[in-house]
């Protein structure tokens, strides 16, 4: 699975948000409003988004509603993987002393990962 581009990534928060769309209602989400080069610029990232296997479409309707495949949680922690994976061997451990360490962690932030470490005790 490839890494969805910034555009794609607009796409997709769309179908998280939203559910199952046609590309009219993606366009408006994204840009405000439809038109045709909006309505073709949004078809084209659907097209690249079924080929990395993150959207399929339900063609039982003339106007076909596209579905995110993955939730976004989903596709973060593939997402996270990969990083760790290039940047740490595969560990995630490193990464996240590395996100502790150098990230603008406030204290409720904090708070919760002790809780979230803690319950995994």
């Amino acid at each position: 699975m490839s890494n969805a581009t910034e555009a794609e990534l607009a796409v997709l928060k769309v179908l998280w948000d939203r559910g199952p769309c046609l590309i009219r209602e993606i366009a408006e989400s994204i840009y405000g409003e439809h038109s045709q080069t909006k309505h073709t610029t949004v078809k084209t990232l659907l097209a690249r988004l079924t080929a990395k296997g993150l959207v399929d479409s339900d063609p039982s309707q003339f106007a076909h509603k596209f579905s995110a495949l993955l939730t976004q949680q989903a596709y973060v922690a593939i997402e996270i993987q990969k990083l760790a994976d290039s940047h740490f061997s595969g560990a995630l451990a490193p990464m996240v002393m590395t996100l502790f360490q150098h990230g603008k962690l406030g204290p409720k932030e904090r708070k919760r990962i002790r809780q979230i470490i803690e319950g995994m005790e």
